[in-house]
């Protein structure tokens, strides 16, 4: 990076102070202020389509994201040694804490106001070699999720190692919640929530983790919208719902807590009360652990794996007790 320095100015029209490496990108000192700058695997056509995106939400009023730096040309993005980079400025402030109560609560909020100021987005057909993915893929990708479950039980059957042993001993409680979020999920509610965002549009962020959310006082900054598309908004919401529950023995109160911080803003429908209980059901950490498992099998794989499945057995009885309870938050 440091040899691309003169690049970067000529293509950005800046004048570069310092560099320092932040992440997989860098932090530069400009005479614009201070900039970000990271290399991105995304095609051309993908930026396009979320550089509109993202300036749809600066100009509805939603002005807390890292809009794209234009290049001399005009362009969101440059092409240095060979490589897509994308410039933005610098989000000043801490990473979210989902640990901590008000960055939780600022999450929520800030959440709804991006999904406010995204009604109505649409992707010109004509303007992009690349179409976002439409709504109604998380049916399809549960489903999906819940077939490996079962392939990787009849392997843990045939395997028989340390992991496999566990790992047989509570599959069958995780596949029945699995059982019952599709079950929700297949009703006809899914179907009319799927009609009614390709109908009006929006913008689902579609990676709201931590280190998308930076925050400095009072001011909340949503980042990485690599991953943006149109999807049924509550995708973002339980994701935070879920990262915040892990930290809090699955508390029905904090869940109520971002719950009332999001509909401040944005009332959620009975439909999307519906599908967020299926989503909420779903034992997606219980997944993600055997699925890393069975696809890496290094050496150290099965202490690890093992320890980490035993974290998510332990969350069971919390997880349960919060659904039994979800009713009541509406």
């Amino acid at each position: 990076m440091l040899e691309s320095k003169e690049l970067v100015e000529n293509a950005y029209g800046l004048s570069i102070s310092a560099v320092k490496s932040c992440r997989a990108g860098y932090i530069l000192d400009t005479d614009e202020g201070r900039k970000y700058l990271k290399p991105c695997q995304c095609s051309e056509s993908r930026i396009l389509y979320v550089h509109d995106a993202k300036q749809y939400l600066y100009n509805n009023g939603f002005t807390n994201l890292d809009t794209y730096c234009l290049t001399v040309d005009g362009c969101p993005y440059s092409i240095l040694d060979g490589r897509l980079y994308l410039l933005t400025s610098y989000a000043e402030g801490h990473e979210c804490e989902f640990g901590d109560d008000k960055d939780a609560v600022r999450a929520a909020y800030a959440l709804a106001a991006m999904h406010k100021a995204g009604k109505g987005f649409k992707h010109d057909e004509d303007s992009y070699d690349y179409a976002p993915d439409n709504p109604g893929k998380i049916s399809e990708s549960l489903t999906r999720r819940y077939d490996e479950m079962i392939r990787m039980r009849r392997k843990a059957e045939r395997e028989r190692g340390a992991f496999d042993y566990v790992y047989l001993g509570c599959v069958d409680k995780f596949t029945a919640l699995a059982e019952e979020s599709l079950e929700l999920i297949r009703g006809p509610e899914y179907q009319r929530l799927i009609r009614k965002t390709a109908r009006e549009g929006g913008i689902c962020h579609r990676d709201y983790s931590y280190q998308n959310i930076i925050i400095k006082g009072e001011t909340t900054t949503i980042t990485g919208f690599e991953s943006c598309g149109q999807e049924i908004r509550i995708y973002d919401l339980v994701n935070l719902i879920r990262r915040k529950m892990r930290k809090c023995d699955w508390d029905i109160s904090k869940a109520s807590m971002l719950l009332d911080a999001y509909t401040e803003l944005e009332p959620l429908s009975r439909d999307e009360i519906v599908i967020m209980k299926a989503m909420l059901l779903f034992p997606q950490k219980f997944w993600r652990v055997a699925n890393r498992y069975y696809n890496s099998r290094r050496s150290w794989a099965q202490r690890n794996f093992s320890g980490m499945l035993e974290e998510v057995i332990a969350e069971y009885d919390h997880h349960i007790r919060f659904m039994k309870q979800y009713d009541k938050l509406f």
